[in-house]
């Protein structure tokens, strides 16, 4: 399985988990099987914003593991078939064992109108929920 997280940038705080993927340029996929971490420019992942879910399963991403997420975001990666986490620290590596261990909650989507700066009003953010 493989691990998608939202990181400060890839070089001097790339362990460090940025506040969800609209503040980041960046992303850490750790990849289970090999044990293995990649830092990657976000547009690497997906090259439209939309197609983001899709292309994440592509790449055989089956989680996401991020410190914020917006309503909307959370809806449609649940809808995709992804577990999306909420991080319990800002390593990269500590959300990593904290996963392996079963200690990480999934975002509900009550917690991320709550931890959001969507706040749970579609106006807040600028996104059109309907």
């Amino acid at each position: 399985m493989k691990v998608i997280m939202p990181v400060i940038d890839n070089e001097k705080e790339k362990n460090f988990i940025a506040n969800g993927f609209l503040n980041s340029e960046y992303v850490c996929v750790y990849n289970n099987e090999s044990q293995t971490y990649e830092w990657l420019p976000i547009e690497d992942i997906s090259q439209q914003a939309g197609n983001m879910t899709i292309e994440l399963k592509q790449k055989g991403i089956k989680a996401v593991i991020s410190s914020d997420i917006t309503f909307m975001a959370l809806g449609l990666f649940v809808e995709s078939g992804l577990k999306v986490y909420k991080a319990r620290g800002k390593s990269v590596q500590e959300n990593i064992k904290f996963l392996q261990d079963e200690q990480l909650d999934l975002f509900t989507p009550l917690g991320a109108m709550n931890s959001s700066s969507c706040s749970g009003s579609c106006s807040s953010c600028g996104t059109s929920c309907n």
